[in-house]
């Protein structure tokens, strides 16, 4: 079948020649046929199969919407036959049975419809999602939804271990079949085992007038990862709610949840959250693992950077903060400098929402804000369990700001983060909050201003040239280095990428700088001052790594926002280790 299916999609031109190569080796790395691998991976639309399929083999393609299908036809198939082969029987004629087919170079299916129906097949195509959509409509279940759904809700045993609602052991999940569990219950499962294995951050299950879609956002970016018929989804998200103990019966207003899951040892955190839309409920699930924490170096920082780190949790008070947009891994940084802090003589205190790294020896405290646990309130009461040094997850307002300084000056060192584009942009947002200037510089050690990048895949690396817009954007002279990609493969799900690194701007606050920032200094002066006191501005040490060859220009100019109005310098070149020629705007 599948030198068939190869053969077809050839001369129909559906697939290219290197496009139908590269199929044949994700199909082989997935231990799969190129039949699923095609139609599971969304490789190709359904649409383009069916008309491939009609054209090559001479069949008529139906639309099922539009089809009187036979209550007779039906009975000779059963239903658990039409299921397993995802065909649909429409009418029988003389000694045939007419067969709506996704895949009509099936002949296992083929074969078992005509020995179930006593006749012989004569195939038509049509698409997957009409199928499986005809399926539910034309075999309903015996079972109600709602008797569906509360039987989904019971205790259930997955692996050999009993599994209360909401806390969940997903191991050897892949040895579960569809026909042993409801089928929301075993897609729930499968979605989140899949977004494990391919370290994805989030699920996203998004509904449409049609057919439901699934995308996992893998090193920050979001990619298709199935799509499904649109029956499945009020299932699907019954079963989540269920799970994170929400109220099923509220599909027009938001609401948030967690789900705790076991995998392969590990634990991990689901946070749930559902979003009322046109179609149905949008539901994001946020994985929050309790993974190893990466060293400063695994995260992408040079040594220099590394030793001003080290210098300032070396300190015995003050604060350093962490600044950047929402996923570009200030969390991850932050557990990192904690981790070279921990010890048995020291008393570390968290205050997170949510916690996102569950680890071993310190005192973490999660964010309540409807029982009255905020950030200030948590903090106040910290000061009074003798901590030595204390993580604030985020300083969201004047009252936590002011007494995560205070803290850093009575003896204590503080972490915490901010949503700022860089590290000068964090001064001027924490005045702009209202903090006094002296506070500021009296209690900040260091500022870290970070992005993440996706690493070029090392499986795929080739030597490329950027698009001559891309190096003229960044002043960058296509001779002076060699410059990598990823060309993309199997292990990297075509995408060139494989992981991710960090791209990092830290500044220490130099006496030059701490008078400035006390007399209000206009944003042009801060700059020059911390240029000159030796900080590497975000662009600066993102095209480094372009240099280094861990990721590309187009990474670059995705993550780090640029403004060519603040260009300085257009002759430097990379290479050298000079400042960059565009620099980053931070108000």
């Amino acid at each position: 079948m599948s030198e068939q299916l190869q053969a077809i999609l050839a001369r129909t031109g559906t697939l290219t020649d290197h496009e139908l190569e590269v199929s044949l080796r994700l199909a082989t790395a997935r231990n799969m046929s190129l039949w699923d691998s095609l139609v599971l991976e969304r490789q190709i639309p359904e649409e383009a199969l069916a008309e491939a399929f009609s054209r090559d083999l001479k069949l008529p393609r139906v639309r099922l919407d539009s089809v009187e299908i036979q209550t007779s036809a039906l009975r000779a198939v059963a239903a658990g036959l039409a299921r397993k082969h995802t065909c649909l029987p429409l009418r029988l004629a003389r000694n045939k049975i007419v067969l709506a087919m996704s895949n009509p170079l099936d002949e296992d299916a083929i074969q078992d419809v005509q020995f179930a129906s006593s006749r012989q097949v004569e195939r038509v195509v049509a698409s997957r999602t009409e199928i499986l959509n005809g399926i539910e409509i034309h075999y309903p279940s015996s079972a109600t939804p709602r008797d569906a759904e509360a039987k989904s809700s019971e205790p259930s045993a997955v692996g050999g271990v009993a599994a209360e609602a909401g806390e969940l052991i997903f191991d050897r999940v892949d040895s579960l079949q569809p026909a042993e569990s409801a089928p929301a219950v075993h897609l729930s499962r499968v979605l989140v085992c899949d977004a494990i294995k391919l370290q994805a951050s989030d699920i996203h299950i998004e509904p449409g007038p049609h057919e439901m879609r699934v995308r996992l956002r893998v090193d920050g970016v979001l990619r298709d990862h199935l799509q499904l018929p649109r029956w499945m989804h009020a299932g699907l998200v019954s079963r989540i709610k269920i799970l994170a103990k929400l109220d099923i019966a509220q599909q027009r207003l938001p609401q948030d949840g967690r789900i705790r899951v076991q995998h392969d040892g590990l634990d991990v955190d689901l946070r749930v959250s559902t979003l009322p839309t046109h179609f149905g409920e949008k539901v994001v699930l946020r994985l929050l693992g309790s993974a190893r924490t990466p060293t400063l170096h695994a995260l992408g920082l040079s040594d220099s950077e590394t030793a001003s780190i080290d210098d300032a949790l070396s300190q015995p008070q003050g604060l350093i903060l962490v600044t950047g947009p929402t996923g570009a891994g200030k969390s991850t940084t932050l557990y990192s400098m904690l981790a070279r802090r921990q010890s048995a003589e020291v008393n570390i205190v968290t205050i997170e929402d949510p916690i996102e790294y569950q680890v071993t020896g310190l005192n973490q405290v999660q964010v309540d804000v409807k029982a009255g646990l905020t950030f200030a309130s948590c903090l106040r009461a910290i000061l009074r369990q003798d901590p030595d040094v204390i993580l604030v997850g985020e300083v969201r307002d004047l009252e936590t700001a002011e007494i995560a300084f205070q803290a850093a000056l009575t003896g204590h060192l503080v972490f915490s983060t901010l949503h700022t584009n860089g590290s000068l942009a964090a001064i001027e947002r924490l005045i702009d909050l209202g903090l006094r200037p002296l506070l500021f510089t009296s209690a900040t050690n260091l500022i870290v201003a970070q992005r993440l990048a996706r690493r070029i895949c090392t499986n795929c690396r080739e030597p490329y040239l950027p698009a001559p817009a891309m190096l003229q954007r960044l002043h960058l002279e296509a001779g002076r280095f060699e410059f990598q990609h990823g060309r993309g493969c199997a292990l990297c799900g075509q995408t060139g990428y494989s992981g991710r690194v960090g791209i990092f701007e830290i500044l220490r606050l130099t006496p030059r700088l701490r008078e400035l920032v006390t007399r209000s200094a206009a944003a042009s002066e801060l700059r020059d001052a911390a240029t000159a006191g030796g900080t590497r501005f975000l662009l600066d040490d993102g095209l480094d790594k372009v240099r280094q060859g861990l990721t590309t220009v187009e990474e670059i100019l995705r993550v780090i926002r640029i403004d060519p109005a603040d260009d300085r310098s257009a002759n430097k070149d990379i290479g050298e280790g000079s400042q960059s020629a565009v620099s980053v705007r931070f108000s």
